[in-house]
């Protein structure tokens, strides 16, 4: 660790950075959007079977419900089987799906490798472990992947295998152009970016589990991280870190909302000229 990160975190009181850019379990926020949209992807997966979709602009914390819904499921009985950043195609999906299954892996066709899914999923339920498929970043899927997902959801009077898939907003609208994936869809739900209060406890819940106990962010100074980002959960935690690092450098004791704009600003430029905007 440099002596720079020393000093930034000590400045704080922090014994870690609070807004890694990857999400981590241990700094899951409970948001009400969150709670409801883990509420309903449980009601879809576990009660009613089908497809789950949950979509969200990037950055709004899908892959951090994704992560929280395996935490959940993964000790009361059932197997969850995720695949994040999936390949487009059919046969590719199920590919990945049997790898992530546990089963051997095998080549061959969409029908070849759906057959040795839904094997190793009976295996599955028969150790009294029912599988649920979770499909992150959905909305790269072409119409054919998304139907065999479909297919798996409705095994011919057998319990099919329930999935959900979280995606872009886009999602919705490729969904909308297959009718037989439309109609087995049970659940649907949009998680929107934070307001303005939900930035203030969000970003001081991050700075608690890093270790600080006191508020670092002045009100004035969260109301200005929402206006910069949306509230998008993804360029929060960015322009939080940055504000924390520029604020310790100037030797502030909380950070203030001149801090947050000056560097959302710097952001801008920087990005700007990038462009070559500012050529």
């Amino acid at each position: 660790m440099s002596a720079d990160r020393m000093d930034y975190l000590a400045h704080w009181g922090l014994a870690e950075a609070p807004f890694p850019l990857e999400p981590d379990p241990r700094f899951a926020f409970e948001r009400e959007d969150h709670r409801e949209g883990l509420a309903r992807m449980l009601f879809g997966l576990t009660q009613m079977g089908g497809l789950v979709l949950i979509t969200g602009e990037i950055g709004c914390g899908k892959t951090t419900l994704a992560q929280v819904l395996t935490g959940m499921l993964g000790g009361g009985g059932y197997r969850v089987v995720g695949v994040a950043n999936p390949p487009r195609t059919a046969a590719a999906l199920l590919g990945a799906l049997v790898e992530a299954a546990g089963a051997e892996p095998t080549a061959g066709t969409a029908a070849k490798l759906a057959s040795a899914l839904r094997a190793r999923f009976a295996e599955d339920a028969a150790a009294g472990r029912r599988p649920v498929i979770a499909v992150d970043e959905a909305q790269r899927l072409d119409p054919r992947a998304l139907d065999e997902l479909r297919m798996l959801t409705n095994a011919d009077g057998t319990p099919g295998t329930p999935a959900v898939l979280l995606g872009q907003p886009e999602l919705s609208g490729r969904v909308a152009r297959i009718p037989q994936v439309a109609q087995r869809v049970v659940v649907r739900y949009h998680l929107r970016p934070m307001d303005t209060d939900e930035v203030g406890t969000y970003v001081h819940h991050r700075t608690r589990v890093a270790g600080s106990a006191r508020r670092l962010f002045t009100p004035r100074a969260t109301a200005a991280l929402h206006a910069e980002t949306g509230g998008v959960p993804r360029l929060v935690n960015l322009l939080a870190a940055n504000s924390l690092f520029v604020a310790a450098a100037r030797g502030e004791a909380q950070v203030e909302a001149d801090t947050v704009r000056d560097v959302a600003e710097d952001r801008r430029r920087s990005e700007s000229l990038a462009d070559g905007d500012g050529r």
